[in-house]
């Protein structure tokens, strides 16, 4: 009978806790249905993931026309023709500004370079690459336009000549594939081709950042609980000071956390065995795109300090919203191969902003007038964020709230 009282008692206990109930419940079921709506398309074949890439095709050939025609049926892709006449160096900029992951060139001459694949004669096209694709997307576009490119070359040059060979035996006389794979960098310089610690650590820097929640509204509600805060007020410190005064330590603590950081990518990561992380661009840059990140995440904790009312609340609310912006963001799953409408969903967390403020700069080559954008989106977040906190602070310190 006590042991039935008590596990009443618990399931009471535990329905009285409303923040714990999020945790269990509503968090994993927002969740699981931001991350299935965002990777929907990468686990259905009748909806697969279609990755745009720009198709530029010189070659008046017959070949040439075939490779277009084979290029719009490869799954995974799709291709975006250009006209013959626009510049090589537009298509470099829409490649490097990621407006689109890749874009492939055919030259004139595509029928001879195809016929002498892997002799003396140049590669049969050019791919040029986003520095902030994934690895594994270049991989599979490679493996696809190499597909496409061996097809045409038995059909044409292989079968022709030796008869009927079976497919096996006509592969094994290939030369290996020699594409011409280039990345291209918004100043157009060459750089160091990216790895995966490029992607990796701009991603986990933003979140790292926002999660500054926790600590900042656990030291202000013990403050409040505590009467510190109404004693400053008591000393003619304004509400917006004390709000404004939290700010400085915490900015320290985010630069701490991007310094740290980017120090483990660069020089402890490799001695492991990985990937070294390549220098920012532009080291200005990074620092505007680390403040306004560090600003917006700052802000955003004090608001979130003023709404509730304990430290398991805060931890709760700052814990599930870091979370779920997070998975909107694009620092879980990338941006690319979500659907079209989570691509546009993405846009309205300031993850997704301060994300593509270092991508910016660790992978796309930007000078810090790049990252502007993005530093001018999460610094009106942030003030917006700030205000908000205020207002709040006011009310509760005069007993209206």
């Amino acid at each position: 009978m006590k042991f039935w009282s008590l596990v009443r008692k618990e399931l009471l206990v535990l329905g009285r806790d409303v923040h714990g109930l999020l945790v269990l419940f509503v968090m994993p079921a927002v969740f699981i249905l931001i991350m299935s709506l965002a990777m929907r398309d990468g686990f259905n074949s009748e909806r697969a993931v279609s990755v745009d890439f720009l198709l530029q095709n010189q070659s008046a050939e017959r070949l040439g026309a075939r490779l277009s025609e084979e290029l719009k049926q490869v799954e995974g892709f799709r291709a975006v023709p250009v006209d013959a006449a626009v510049a090589a160096d537009e298509l470099r900029r829409q490649v490097a500004e990621d407006e689109y992951k890749f874009a492939l060139l055919v030259p004139p001459d595509f029928g001879a370079r195809l016929k002498d694949w892997g002799g003396e004669a140049a590669e049969p096209v050019t791919v040029l690459m986003s520095p902030a694709v994934a690895p594994q997307s270049r991989l599979l576009f490679e493996i696809a336009v190499n597909q496409t490119l061996r097809k045409l070359q038995l059909e044409n040059f292989v079968f022709p000549s030796l008869g009927l060979m079976s497919l096996g035996q006509e592969q094994l006389l290939l030369p290996a594939a020699n594409l011409a794979g280039e990345y291209v960098f918004r100043d157009g310089a060459e750089r160091v081709t990216p790895t995966a610690v490029q992607q990796s650590v701009p991603a986990w820097l933003v979140f790292a950042m926002f999660f500054v929640v926790i600590p900042l509204s656990t030291a202000f509600l013990v403050e409040r609980e505590e009467g510190t805060l109404v004693r400053l007020q008591m000393m003619n410190v304004s509400p917006a000071t004390l709000i404004l005064a939290k700010v400085a330590p915490y900015y320290l603590v985010n630069q701490i956390q991007m310094v740290l950081m980017v120090a483990v990518g660069m020089y402890l990561v490799p001695r492991l065995g990985g990937d070294a992380l390549n220098p920012p661009d532009s080291w200005l840059g990074l620092w505007l795109v680390s403040s306004a990140t560090s600003l917006a995440a700052i802000g955003f904790a004090l608001l979130i300090s003023t709404l509730v009312r304990s430290s398991i609340e805060a931890t709760t609310l700052g814990g599930v919203s870091n979370i779920i912006l997070g998975a909107l963001g694009g620092v879980m799953v990338p941006k690319f191969v979500m659907p079209k409408f989570m691509q546009d969903v993405v846009t309205i967390s300031p993850m997704s902003w301060g994300l593509e403020g270092f991508l910016d700069v660790f992978l796309r080559g930007g000078a810090w007038g790049e990252v502007v954008p993005e530093a001018g989106a999460l610094l009106l977040f942030g003030a917006g964020c700030l205000a908000g906190a205020s207002l709040l602070f006011q009310r509760r310190l005069r007993g209206l709230a």
